[in-house]
């Protein structure tokens, strides 16, 4: 059954064309995987296929319940449980507890009523709603009796997802579900998706999300929606040979288009080719006019019949392959290797309200190691980082290798405050950088110059900001924590490829279990106060 339609849909904001063109078709049982850069337009999209905003060209049908689920975290002051619990069914359990009081009046009208608010409070799930709530929010690591208004924004990010499954739909609309999820949240929404018969469109840059649980995947490119069939990495590969396949027919055109032009300016060179004719006799200057007017008319009328095979060439020619510049590219003096024993840990311990996050940790960490630090929310994955750089008081020992610089970052961009213009970050990650250097770079992860206010960057150019300071540091020792926070999936890629290409130390703590299993040479799961090390 088909449940939503997009056809021929465009967004326009301005003059700029957010996406053109756009159609979609989703049937029950569907599970299509939005992805694309931040920016591209996929929360816009989704707002267009939910009906809040108007597409500006084509038109969208809807045959089913559609639920949307946005980025924007909005919850009242209220208990968890009633957060959650959907406004209509909210209403018939009030009215079908006000009917069932006026039962001790057995009339008619009470009666009808009764059966009335009986049966729809029956058809929206109410006799059941408690224990899939339950479900619903064990499954998402919340409390039901837990108030709203005392949550972190991440808690409230899960309330508003919960609600969100906990609605009757036909067709989801998830932006981004995954956010603010540890890894058992991601693996049991995985399965509740898996496990049920609605359609869902699903933008994520989960790469191991989108695999576990998509059957088809829609790439929004340069306001171009392409389908590929299969989850993320199937698409991802028949992409992949599409463009090699392109590039090949692009490569071969241009051959083909340079032998014409070639072919071309001989042919039009040997048209102008002038006869020398003043020792010619007087009867042979006849005949020699005709021929070279003759010749130029035959080599004038070649190059203009290779110049139609060119033409017709280009009608015919495919696109050049569009190039993605992510990695910055300087020719920059290696680091230093630094001490080979990096990081010493003995009977680590942390206290917080009178509670042990941390007890009796021992570590040990070498030069190249690449380690994973997982483990649920609060388990204690930024306290052990924090109290590893002497930002928390501690007990226990923690010995730095002698001489090793560290380039650390927050979860929320901790590292870039003090820091007013993009030349300063630069200059942060690298002191060493160049005046010419910093525009280099600046231009190769198309920033504004080094001079360009932080606080007038987009969100994704602070993300390639990010990028392009972990590609330009000297450090020895790489510390980041939740790095993949507002990265798109390329950023994503260009990250886990600088992370395996680094030479020196790094310490990654993530829920991104594609990132952990492409980087990690160790991981260190935390829980129950300690540190324990798991297989790769």
């Amino acid at each position: 059954m088909l449940l939503l339609r997009a056809s021929g849909v465009a967004r326009v904001f301005g003059d700029v064309t957010i996406f053109d063109g756009v159609d979609i078709e989703v049937s029950a049982g569907d599970r299509l995987a939005l992805i694309g850069e931040n920016g591209s337009g996929k929360s816009t999209l989704f707002r267009v296929l939910a009906g809040l905003d108007a597409p500006d060209a084509g038109t969208v049908t809807r045959a089913g319940r559609l639920a949307l689920l946005t980025q924007q975290a909005d919850v009242g002051e209220e208990r968890v449980l009633e957060a959650v619990t959907p406004p209509e069914l909210t209403r018939a359990r009030v009215a079908f507890e006000s009917a069932s009081e006026r039962l001790s009046d057995a009339s008619e009208q009470n009666l009808t009523e009764f059966a009335e608010t009986e049966e729809l409070y029956r058809t929206l799930g109410g006799y059941d709603f408690g224990a899939r709530a339950n479900a619903v929010l064990n499954g998402l690591g919340l409390e039901a009796s837990a108030r709203t208004d005392q949550l972190s924004g991440g808690q409230v990010r899960r309330v508003m997802l919960a609600r969100l499954l906990l609605s009757p739909a036909d067709v989801y609309l998830l932006d981004e579900p995954t956010n603010h999820l540890d890894l058992d949240g991601a693996k049991w929404l995985e399965g509740w998706i898996q496990a049920s018969g609605a359609a869902f469109i699903l933008a994520s840059h989960d790469r191991a999300f989108l695999d576990a649980v998509a059957t088809r995947t829609a790439e929004l490119e340069r306001g171009t929606l392409t389908l590929y069939p299969g989850n993320y990495s199937a698409a991802m590969a028949l992409k992949a040979t599409l463009r090699e396949a392109q590039e090949r027919d692009y490569d071969a055109y241009k051959r083909k288009k340079a032998a014409l032009e070639e072919e071309q300016r001989r042919q039009a060179s040997k048209g102008g080719v002038e006869e020398n004719r003043k020792r010619a006799k007087d009867s042979d200057k006849f005949r020699s006019t005709f021929k070279s007017e003759r010749g130029q008319q035959i080599f004038s009328a070649r190059a203009k019949a290779m110049q139609k095979q060119i033409d017709r060439l280009d009608a015919q020619a495919v696109s050049k392959p569009f190039q993605d510049r992510r990695m910055v590219r300087l020719d920059l003096p290696p680091a230093p290797p630094g001490a080979a024993e990096v990081i010493t840990v003995k009977d680590l311990s942390v206290e917080r309200d009178g509670h042990a996050v941390l007890n009796g940790v021992n570590l040990h960490v070498r030069r190249g190691d690449r380690i994973a630090l997982t483990g649920p929310n609060g388990s204690g994955k930024s306290t052990l980082i924090a109290a590893l750089l002497g930002h928390l008081p501690h007990t226990g020992e923690v010995k730095w290798g002698a001489g090793l610089t560290l380039y650390v970052t927050g979860q929320h961009g901790e590292e870039l405050r003090g820091l007013n213009t993009v030349g300063d970050a630069l200059l942060d990650a690298n002191p060493a950088l160049t005046p010419h250097q910093l525009f280099e770079v600046a231009a190769q992860v198309h920033l504004p110059g080094p001079a360009f206010p932080l606080a007038d960057l987009s969100g994704g150019q602070r993300t390639r900001l990010s990028l392009a300071r972990l590609s330009v540091t000297r450090a020895q020792v790489l510390v980041l924590d939740e790095p993949t926070n507002h990265l798109d999936i390329r950023m994503l890629e260009a990250l886990e490829d600088l992370l395996t290409s680094f030479p020196g130390t790094v310490l990654l703590a993530s829920h991104d279990r594609r990132l952990v299993a492409g980087v990690a040479t160790r991981v260190w799961a935390t829980g129950n106060g300690s540190v324990e090390e798991r297989p790769v």
